[in-house]
């Protein structure tokens, strides 16, 4: 698992999807539908998950082709989730007795950083790579992505995070 930017990334083992040697992919399912108006959040993250995806296959050396012609299909969640906060100590102006005798504790940096502590809201992603002819799960990965706005999805960090991903994988052989 690696940590950047407020994005984790757990991919799974590689070895099963580098074994099949396949290069040619596709879409398991069409993109969720969404009307101009739509506060479904799948639907308004889909076109940057999917061009995130489409940018490292191509960049690893995969092909798009017609889901008639694909050798391994991809599919993808996307929902709410919650991250636990962790406090972190180790300054001084963080503690509840400084260091220096003179120094007096920031009260409000003392309360941010509990407030802080608790339950972060995250966006998480699962991306699946599954066998066209079997539907047999060859990899995945999870990606956890931490919202800064609920009101708005950061469409460059949900690409970079899919992009992250994906860079577990193999290039293509």
């Amino acid at each position: 698992m690696s940590a950047c930017s407020g994005t984790q990334v757990t991919p799974s083992d590689t070895a099963t999807f580098a074994a099949t040697a396949y290069t040619d992919y596709a879409w398991r399912s069409e993109p969720p539908s969404s009307s101009t108006n739509s506060k479904d959040m799948l639907a308004q993250k889909s076109p940057s998950i999917r061009a995130g995806v489409e940018e490292a296959m191509s960049g690893l050396g995969y092909r798009r082709v017609d889901k008639t012609q694909a050798e391994f299909l991809i599919e993808y969640v996307a929902a709410p989730g919650f991250a636990d906060g962790q406090l972190v100590r180790g300054g001084s102006n963080t503690t509840l007795y400084g260091s220096s005798v003179n120094r007096q504790v920031d009260g409000a940096l003392e309360d941010n950083a509990y407030a802080l502590s608790g339950p972060v809201k995250t966006g998480e992603m699962k991306l699946m790579f599954l066998d066209a002819a079997s539907s047999e799960v060859l990899w995945r990965v999870d990606m956890s992505i931490v919202v800064e706005d609920a009101n708005r999805i950061d469409h460059d960090k949900v690409r970079a995070a899919v992009r992250k991903g994906i860079a577990a994988l193999p290039p293509a052989p």
